[in-house]
């Protein structure tokens, strides 16, 4: 079949009590508070009429239960996969910037955190290699099938955590920075995906 598409859509899981407190939350594996719940409101509302092909979503549990939130009639047909994972902050999981900002190899990770790794924690390199083979992987499943018999369109939802979707975003669209990617908990972002004749690409990114 010719030129495909599919609709990407990231949503971020609702806050946990770390999230309200700052923490650093990574691989800790925390639910939802009751502000994580009511941020999940918006979203519930926008994805009730939406159709998806494919689920995908963190396995964390904080994922886990956003997605049951929002959608609790998709959560058996999901695949929960460890490459969604926030990163690991390793020592500095739960700790706050002013508990840790004294801590020289924190500053230094504050100033190059592609160079830097947090104690025990997980080296940008490799959080990037994780989040791009979920990618690859995801991408490889969408040509397989559009390629047998489906639809030129479809959709596919995901959800997962701030850091990884702006990873996502970032590796589809090299002209949008890592940091200049803004995602709430419990917000929605709808990425196109344009396979083209050698590769997939981002185009429309929105705000729903």
């Amino acid at each position: 079949m010719d030129l495909k598409r599919f609709d990407l859509v990231l949503m971020r899981h609702g806050s946990t009590l770390w999230n309200e407190q700052k923490r650093y939350l990574g691989h800790t594996d925390l639910s939802l508070s009751s502000k994580g719940h009511e941020e999940l409101i918006s979203a519930r509302n926008k994805l009730k009429e939406m159709d998806f092909d494919r689920i995908y979503c963190s396995d964390l549990t904080r994922c886990r239960e956003s997605l049951n939130a929002v959608r609790p009639d998709l959560s058996t047909e999901a695949v929960y996969d460890s490459r969604l994972r926030e990163m690991d902050f390793g020592e500095w999981e739960g700790h706050t910037y002013d508990q840790l900002k004294n801590v020289p190899l924190y500053r230094q990770w504050l100033d190059e955190p592609k160079c830097v790794t947090p104690p025990q924690g997980e080296s940008w390199e490799a959080f990037e290699h994780r989040t791009t083979e979920f990618l690859e992987f995801m991408l490889r499943i969408a040509e397989d099938e559009q390629a047998v018999d489906s639809p030129l369109t479809s959709s596919v939802l995901l959800v997962a955590h701030g850091g990884v979707i702006r990873q996502i975003v970032h590796w589809l669209h090299r002209d949008i920075a890592f940091w200049d990617i803004k995602v709430e908990p419990g917000n929605l972002l709808v990425l196109q995906m344009i396979r083209g004749e050698d590769d997939w690409t981002g185009g429309d990114l929105h705000i729903i």
